[in-house]
């Protein structure tokens, strides 16, 4: 298998300043419209984005230059006869020809997770046609780029040209997920010095040692299986999960997504 490298810079999202852009090299006269605009653009031409300033005549080039792959916010957007710009900075524009509203790949060289089950669709590129593959549900793959879209969406390139949306692949092995009842507790409370690191369960269904990602109401508790209890040894559809006093008191009895971490 071909392994595909990618070479993209780190950049940072910010307001253009450049000092000493004098040195006109271009001018082109045309009817001019100008807009407020919002948002970040990244320069996709290999060579750089040219800068521009707006004159009487329509645009003037200057003799500075940005980089590839650096990323822009923008405060404007201008259309001279049909070809549009972006203003970076104060009367500092590039032309859109030279940028993407999607951010570059990202070269990666790590492990990640599939966290659903079944099976899940891979792409020729992000937000691009199916290739016919499908990658297997709760399996470790190897990644080797991300890329960010313009819905902010983030793919993962798994090897020959095959993307991933981002919203199945975790860093954690996710082995099972599901829902259940949870209350909680204070082992202090209780005489015990076993801390607030833990979750009773029944040992039947998740043995001592065991990793779970408790979400309850938007919070998220990571525990690791250390006791059991009467209602969990006879309900394994129930745990309890170790906190403060006051903040278990709060929570009372809720149902919760419990992900089984590998």
């Amino acid at each position: 298998m071909k392994i595909k490298n990618f070479v993209a810079s780190v950049f940072t999202v910010t307001t253009l300043a450049l000092i000493g852009i004098s040195t006109q090299t271009q001018t082109v006269s045309a009817a001019t419209t100008t807009a407020s605009a919002s948002g970040v653009v990244y320069v996709t031409n290999v060579n750089g984005a040219g800068i521009y300033t707006q004159s009487q005549n329509g645009v003037t080039r200057a003799n500075s230059m940005l980089g590839n792959k650096t990323a822009w916010r923008i405060d404007k957007t201008m259309n001279v006869d049909g070809a549009v710009y972006y203003e970076v900075g104060a009367n500092e524009w590039i032309s859109a020809n030279d940028t993407s509203t999607e951010a570059p790949a990202v070269s990666l060289n790590k492990d990640m997770y599939i966290n659903v089950a079944g099976g899940v669709n891979l792409y020729d590129a992000p937000n691009g046609n199916f290739t016919g593959n499908v990658a297997t549900g709760h399996t470790m793959v190897h990644v080797y780029a991300s890329k960010t879209d313009s819905t902010g969406t983030t793919w993962y390139d798994v090897g020959r040209s095959q993307w991933i949306n981002g919203k199945y692949m975790s860093t954690d092995n996710v082995k099972q997920t599901l829902t259940m009842s949870a209350t909680a507790y204070d082992p202090v409370v209780l005489g015990s010095n076993m801390g607030y690191s833990g979750v009773a369960a029944n040992l039947s269904k998740f043995p001592r040692g065991t990793h779970l990602r408790i979400t309850a109401n938007g919070k998220t508790y990571d525990r690791v299986v250390n006791d059991t209890g009467l209602f969990a040894y006879s309900n394994p559809n129930q745990l309890d999960i170790a906190m403060p006093n006051s903040q278990a008191l709060q929570f009372g009895r809720q149902n919760v997504t419990v992900q089984v971490l590998g």
